[in-house]
């Protein structure tokens, strides 16, 4: 049985996993869903859509009765239901631990400082609104913060986890999509955007 993702080609969350089925050449039916905040008009907000995901989030991963939400957990699925085995996410139990504890620290740490710029950087302006100069800030400390452990993280080489591509640099990468676009200070740390540029490199980023 094929499974089925919803994802949106503008999510940063979709593109982790959309990337991830690139390079295990997955076989997965992806369907596009308009994604927008709520009050907006967004599909994902209709009932047929939040039958699926409550949250009314992407992306959703349906194999028969089976539903499952939140990027990361996506990924590790996929991974683990592939016919071969796969240095995205290798059977060494250490090994899975030190990729888990990237995506974990992403969707707990990076993610809501990043999330949290491109809002007020790039959807505030283009819902009309101005930015909150106090919240941006705070933000930005937060950014430098996790920056810092990124770039330390990556002094000893070129990937996150096990010396080569993994899903921990998949999901962290992905958090960083808007980076340019939401005025994020990452140039500040030049290991991280040299990192951020080999992921972006490769044919599976989209």
């Amino acid at each position: 049985m094929k499974p089925t993702l919803y994802v949106s080609p503008g999510s940063h969350h979709s593109r982790r996993v959309t990337m991830l089925v690139r390079e295990l050449g997955a076989d997965v039916e992806l369907v596009h869903v308009e994604v927008r905040p709520p009050g907006m008009g967004g599909k994902n907000h209709e009932p047929e859509f939040l039958r699926i995901n409550p949250n009314g989030k992407v992306p959703v991963l349906v194999l028969g009765d089976f539903v499952l939400w939140e990027s990361n957990a996506i990924m590790w699925f996929l991974c683990e239901r592939h016919p071969r085995a796969t240095p995205l996410w290798p059977s060494d139990p250490q090994a899975r631990a030190e990729i888990a504890k990237w995506q974990l620290w992403q969707a707990a740490h990076l993610s809501p400082a990043a999330d949290g710029l491109m809002y007020e950087n790039l959807v505030r302006p283009m819902l009309g609104q101005d930015a909150d100069p106090k919240h941006r800030a705070a933000l930005t400390e937060s950014f430098h913060r996790w920056c810092r452990v990124l770039d330390g993280a990556l002094a000893g080489g070129e990937w996150l986890a096990t010396g080569q591509l993994t899903c921990a640099d998949i999901a962290v990468a992905s958090a960083l999509s808007y980076a340019r676009p939401a005025r994020m200070p990452i140039d500040e740390h030049p290991r991280v955007v040299a990192w951020l540029e080999r992921i972006q490199a490769r044919p599976s980023w989209g």
